[in-house]
């Protein structure tokens, strides 16, 4: 037998200085490591083949294997049983570390088909900053899924189905619906109006409702057309419609940014209805009845996508919306 793996291994292996052939695995399998730990823990061939319930030959031809693959001795003769070799003291060390790595990687590739540890990336456009509905969806999914990684990536929503189809993103949320497209799916979240933020000092603070009119002359705050394209297409669309056209001032902040210069009389702005409740003290939310803005907040995913991490965000997703009406 001994001759037989030697043969084997032989004509393609050089000796170097120190005597050993170059290693390249071709017989070692993890049974072998197994099989080497259980006779170093209890130093005699017979009782390490009871433990492992396998007999006693065939355990030792496998550690004959193991040594004629290493190309050294890993055991010394000791009274009845056996000991390690300084050689296979060391060997031991590495053998628990393989084993114990192995172990990790499939309880690693368990969790992660069960959905318990992995990443998701999530694309969002940035004028959901000024809604509730995201901040909620990642807070409830790092609760359910405390080791997985989420990373929250600024995206406009034009450019969200782009990042599905290359991977860059697992999930997108933005505004207004992608065209038609089979290899995705996108679900409705919220639809509302767009009115405006302005100042308690300002001279229209005190009206309950507004109209375009009324607003003429005004200057307003508001995100370079990059950030969000089709929805400041729709804003400028919306006011020309009633013959009006925006003086822009582009700032290119966050939200936060921008009403703290609405509430120092910088100008006006457009937010959602949603974000009414949640203005910093100093501003105020009006609606504008003829102010035909209507934001529509959606998600968007690979139709094909198995990942239960997608499937698990996008029914806290719904959730949450459901809750949030």
């Amino acid at each position: 037998m001994l001759n037989s793996l030697h043969r084997r291994v032989q004509p393609h292996q050089d000796i170097d200085r120190n005597g050993f052939r170059p290693y390249r695995s071709e017989i070692m399998e993890l049974r072998h490591l197994r099989y080497f730990i259980a006779v170093a823990e209890a130093e005699h061939f017979g009782r390490a083949a009871e433990q492992l319930h396998v007999s006693q030959s065939p355990l030792s031809r496998q550690i004959a294997q193991l040594e004629e693959e290493i190309g050294v001795e890993l055991f010394v003769p000791s009274g009845r049983g056996v000991k390690l070799s300084a050689a296979g003291r060391s060997f031991l060390e590495g053998a628990r570390a393989t084993l114990a790595r192995a172990t990790l990687a499939v309880e690693d590739a368990r969790a992660t088909a069960q959905g318990r540890i992995g990443t998701v990336v999530v694309g969002f456009d940035g004028a959901l900053a000024d809604t509730l509905l995201l901040p909620g969806i990642v807070q409830t999914f790092r609760a359910r899924h405390p080791r997985v990684e989420v990373r929250l990536r600024p995206l406009p929503s034009e450019e969200q189905v782009a990042a599905l189809r290359d991977g860059k993103i697992s999930v997108g949320y933005g505004y207004h619906s992608p065209e038609d497209n089979p290899l995705f799916r996108v679900r409705v979240l919220y639809r509302e109006r767009v009115g405006v933020v302005m100042s308690k000092s300002h001279r229209l603070a005190a009206r309950r409702t507004l109209r375009v009119a009324d607003l003429k002359h005004e200057r307003f705050l508001w995100p370079p057309r990059k950030e969000g394209p089709r929805l400041y297409d729709d804003i400028i669309a919306a006011f020309r419609a009633r013959d009006h056209t925006l003086e822009l001032a582009h700032e290119d902040a966050g939200s936060d940014v921008i009403l703290m210069l609405v509430a120092s009389g910088e100008g006006l702005s457009l937010f959602p209805e949603s974000s009414a409740s949640t203005l910093l003290a100093g501003v105020v939310f009006k609606r504008v009845r003829d102010l035909d803005v209507v934001i529509l907040g959606r998600s968007v995913w690979r139709a094909d996508d198995k990942d239960p991490l997608v499937r698990s965000l996008l029914e806290i997703t719904n959730s949450v919306h459901g809750s949030s009406r």
